[in-house]
């Protein structure tokens, strides 16, 4: 019963450092997650902004204009740097999840596992116990 006890409770560890690396899995994709979300309005914002200025025609003078285009172009690569960081973040993003699924994969694995050797050591025990003594001796009747 020792043997049973010991493989038990090892099943339940590995159960319990499952559910944490899940645990950890799912933290960590909800936060690939929000970086991503933050970076795409910051990109569609930052794109957003360099057309307003692309459309403004306010300008008084040359310098009015040349500080329009210098804004609109900076505007611009801060967009297109934006985008590349939420292309990043997506693709960390994807990864964070599939880590989930698995970290998800491998928690319903150790469940069963604990499940399936407790089911068999209370089959053992419920044998054990259901087994009568036999007769002994030769005497036959």
């Amino acid at each position: 019963m020792t043997s049973d006890g010991g493989r038990l409770r090892r099943a339940r560890l590995i159960e319990r450092l499952r559910s944490a690396e899940q645990r950890q899995a799912a933290a960590e994709a909800h936060r690939a997650e929000a970086v991503r979300q933050k970076l795409e309005q910051l990109s569609e914002r930052t794109r957003t902004l360099a057309q307003v200025y692309a459309l403004r025609d306010t300008s008084r003078d040359g310098a009015d204009l040349r500080s329009a285009a210098v804004l609109g172009g900076h505007l611009r690569d801060l967009g297109a740097t934006a985008a590349k960081q939420a292309e990043h973040a997506r693709r960390e993003a994807d990864d964070r999840l599939a880590d989930l699924a698995v970290a998800e994969r491998r928690l319903q694995k150790a469940e069963e596992g604990r499940r399936d050797l407790a089911r068999a050591i209370h089959e053992k025990v419920e044998k054990r116990e259901t087994v009568g003594a036999r007769k002994t001796g030769t005497h036959l009747e």
